[in-house]
């Protein structure tokens, strides 16, 4: 996602604030992946656009 999209209001209930789930990906927690980014206030789960080949 771009800034830009994590600026953004849900489009649901128009609350500013989200949250970023994350996958660890070691014992160290030195490595993580983006798992997704929802809504604080509704869960509403923000999907990253798809680029075009």
């Amino acid at each position: 996602m771009k800034m830009e999209e994590l600026l953004q209001k849900c489009p649901v209930c128009g609350c500013p604030d989200k949250k970023v789930l994350r996958k660890i990906q070691d014992e160290h927690r030195a490595h993580a992946t983006t798992k997704g980014i929802i809504c604080e206030e509704c869960g509403y789960e923000f999907k990253p656009k798809k680029k075009e080949d």
